[in-house]
């Protein structure tokens, strides 16, 4: 059989479907961006970026179209107004954009993995490919203009160790051994999407129209600095530097660029990142201590994602993604 002929399998519909959604998210911030942003070196990597982002929107939708399946709502023009006043800053846009190609990468990855169908695998295998170019080209900017904000360094080994001692877990309440490069990988990633995180909260909040919209994203800017204070101070615990804040690339604009819709779509899909990246961390930790921290913290936020999906649902923002049959359902409506 043709692999052209096969039908999607629930995953590539699912991944395919939820990228959709994240592109045409993106399109309309990204939309926003490039009307706004006036550096020179930062437009082009805008503009690179909505250009994939309307290519990957444009190819899922032919897809579905041609399983006769129904292409998803999204987001669309009538979510973003971009004569509306500038709200973060260039130097953000540039930081976005090196989230937003992480974030891509992981879920393109994911997608590749589990497709069987070539024109899927295709599809998927290319915007692997765009979107490290994007990487690139966002990693060398901020290099460029010295906002890059690296990682801390450690001393590089000079013999393979193997541990010897079951204190190398460490204890809740002892001392403990010093954090691993592994460890320090993901703290120093955590710290990174909760700033980044937290800065597109404190933009959300000054221009969110509904209340509860408004006191979510609040909270939500709490609930960041409070996880950005807990992982610093175990870097900090071993004399090294947590990574800068940017809170100031917030302007004090309060007329809103986009819709309450969109923005809670964009905080939903922060919350699954970090709990994602916070699974990730908690599996490679093996002091017990961070592990203990990581466990505790997604409980914090797995409660705020669902909190955030009540107030989606109570104004029939929350897109419902494609599910299997419920068999008893269609027997009982004979």
């Amino acid at each position: 059989m043709e692999q052209q002929n096969l039908r999607l399998t629930s995953v590539e519909i699912g991944t395919l479907w939820l990228d959709y959604m994240s592109d045409s998210m993106a399109v309309c911030t990204l939309k926003y961006f490039l009307e706004k942003v006036k550096d020179q070196d930062v437009r082009p990597l805008v503009q690179f970026a909505l250009g994939l982002s309307e290519q990957h929107v444009q190819a899922i939708a032919e897809i579905f179209k041609q399983e006769g399946m129904a292409v998803p709502t999204g987001y669309s023009d009538e979510d973003v107004d971009v004569q509306a006043p500038p709200l973060f800053t260039d130097i953000f846009y540039l930081r976005y954009l090196r989230h937003l190609s992480a974030a891509g990468m992981a879920a393109y990855a994911l997608g590749l993995n589990l497709a069987v169908r070539s024109d899927v695998r295709q599809y998927f295998g290319h915007c692997i490919d765009s979107t490290k170019e994007l990487s690139d080209k966002v990693t060398q900017t901020l290099l460029s203009k010295g906002v890059y904000i690296r990682a801390p360094y450690i001393p590089v080994p000079k013999q393979v160790q193997f541990v010897e001692s079951p204190g190398f877990m460490g204890s809740i309440l002892g001392e403990n051994r010093p954090l691993n490069a592994l460890e320090l990988s993901h703290l120093f990633a955590n710290i990174s999407t909760n700033a980044m995180g937290r800065v597109i909260l404190i933009g959300f909040a000054q221009v969110a129209q509904s209340q509860d919209v408004r006191e979510f994203f609040l909270r939500g800017q709490d609930i960041s600095q409070k996880h950005i204070e807990v992982f610093s101070s175990l870097l900090q615990q071993d004399d090294l530097s947590a990574p800068a804040i940017w809170d100031s690339e917030v302007t004090d604009s309060t007329i809103a660029p986009f819709s309450d819709k969109l923005m809670m779509q964009q905080v939903t899909l922060l919350i699954a990142m970090s709990m994602a990246n916070y699974g990730a961390a908690l599996g490679a930790s093996t002091r017990v201590d961070v592990a203990g921290e990581y466990g505790r913290l997604m409980a914090e936020i797995a409660q705020f994602g669902e909190d955030g999906a009540q107030i989606m649902i109570k104004y029939g923002w929350l897109e419902q993604p494609p599910q299997a049959a419920d068999r008893k359902e269609l027997a009982l409506s004979r």
